[in-house]
């Protein structure tokens, strides 16, 4: 009997400094921001498939009204297109690569979130964010390293709960500067990007009222598919309009970085990262109309 009380009485201290240690956020709300990170960088993705897609259509669209100049294309003319579109696409690939490591950490996240052994996750985590800290040296020049580790025990569910929260808070602590340091450097290169997507779509959009529009009913013969031609406008048109709406979208992306960090310091709720994930949604459902 003595030994029982002694053993319940240590499950409940341990249970009182778990908790004292985790703070007040519940293993749910990490969940959801390891959620609010993986559907971030899954928009922020789609947003850099529609940059390269729009570069490769301005290119081409440039080298057919070049060619319609007074002077055609030749072999030199296009390699420089084309080398250029490589080089760009380089530039997004290793930003994609890099947002493919930050969906894998909130992915742990919420695998540790949800787990009743967190080890495994944690030593997961330790390295994914030493391969972000490279990667993000090679887009910005710069990172921050920081190592530690922390290892818990196990015991009845509820202890186990207690502890997953620990392990939550202390990775955050840990890893949350590193995390939110490659966030901004994300940021900015999407801002640079973002800003140039604009202007580009806004002159593809022209370029295609020029050669599929404009050129077809100022042409001497008639337009045979007159349907067809009012549908190509109507794209190409709408095509311009729509061009602020989806930078307007896109610009609600860079929230995300303000919310971690809010959610580093205590301030941020789940109201606010269930109203990031409707703005994310809209984001998301606006490039699957444009497809």
């Amino acid at each position: 009997m003595k030994k029982d009380k002694i053993s319940t009485r240590g499950i409940i201290l341990s249970t009182v400094l778990i908790a004292l240690v985790s703070g007040c956020r519940s293993n749910d709300d990490y969940n959801k921001l390891g959620m609010a990170g993986s559907k971030y960088i899954d928009a922020v993705n789609l947003l850099l498939e529609e940059a390269a897609d729009t570069r490769i259509n301005l290119s081409s669209e440039q080298i057919l009204a070049n060619d319609r100049g007074t002077v055609s294309i030749n072999d030199a003319e296009y390699n420089k297109f084309s080398n250029s579109d490589r080089e760009g696409l380089k530039e997004i690939n290793r930003i994609i690569e890099h947002n493919l490591l930050l969906k894998r950490y909130f992915s742990l996240l919420q695998e540790l979130a949800n787990s009743d052994a967190p080890q495994k996750a944690e030593a997961e985590i330790e390295r994914v964010a030493e391969n972000l800290i490279q990667l993000g040296k090679v887009i910005d020049g710069d990172g921050t390293t920081t190592t530690a580790s922390s290892t818990l025990g196990s015991g009845v569910n509820f202890i186990v709960k207690l502890q997953i929260r620990a392990a939550l808070k202390q990775e955050l602590e840990k890893r949350g500067k590193l995390i939110s340091n490659e966030l901004k450097i994300q940021e900015e290169a999407l801002q640079k990007i973002n800003s140039r997507l604009l202007q580009q779509k806004r002159l593809l959009s022209q370029l295609q009222e020029n050669r599929l529009v404009v050129r077809s009913i100022t042409a001497s013969i008639p337009i045979g598919n007159e349907d067809g031609w009012i549908a190509i406008r109507q794209k190409v048109i709408k095509t311009n309009v729509m061009s602020e709406k989806f930078n307007n979208a896109s610009l609600a992306l860079s929230d995300f970085r303000k919310i971690f960090e809010s959610f580093l310091e205590g301030k941020s709720d789940l109201a606010a990262i269930n109203n990031f994930l409707v703005e994310v949604e809209s984001f998301t459902k606006l490039i699957s109309e444009r497809k």
